[in-house]
């Protein structure tokens, strides 16, 4: 699979890192393009696992995981500094400020500042994505209104768009005022 079409895909399959298709019955990774059959039952360390298991394990194999192999991706494709991708990466290995701005050559406090910017950067996409969903459906549909008032819709643009506000672990490390 090309990196240009990974903007077709739902946010759901790259975060997960694989799609499932339901014709084929089959996934296949966004990253390699390899495909897993459902039908077929997969070996794996004298185990015998699902397609689904799979491809989960071919991913952390291959790829080191969804969330580094995103990281590795170019800026133009991310959005993210090489910083911002530094400080991410610290966050996924669970690294404190401290440790993580003296491998940065950085200050504890520049760390932070980042760590902040990141959590207002995801505030922001939040609603743009929200804003755009709304902007995508407004196109398709004459009668918009009609279609929000639908409570599956309600339903859907929350999940995909506000699910939840709470901050990573990481960020709440320090009493800041």
């Amino acid at each position: 699979m090309n990196l240009d079409s990974i903007y077709d895909l739902k946010i759901e399959d790259i975060a997960l890192g694989y799609i499932y298709n339901e014709k084929k019955r089959d996934f296949t990774c966004i990253f390699c393009g390899e495909n897993f059959d459902e039908g077929i039952i997969y070996e794996d360390d004298r185990n015998f696992i699902t397609a689904k298991r799979a491809i989960e394990k071919h991913i952390e194999r291959e790829h080191e995981g969804v969330l580094k192999t995103l990281l590795s991706l170019e800026k133009d494709i991310t959005g993210l500094t090489e910083i911002q991708s530094k400080i991410i990466t610290g966050l996924m290995e669970k690294k404190e400020s401290k440790k993580l701005a003296e491998e940065m050559g950085i200050s504890p406090s520049t760390v932070r500042t980042h760590k902040f910017y990141l959590q207002k950067l995801k505030r922001q996409s939040k609603i743009f994505l929200t804003i755009m969903n709304l902007l995508e459906i407004s196109e398709g549909e004459d009668e918009i209104e009609e279609c929000l008032k639908s409570k599956k819709m309600n339903e859907e643009i929350l999940k995909n768009s506000c699910e939840s506000n709470t901050l990573h672990p990481f960020f709440t490390q320090y009493n800041l005022k």
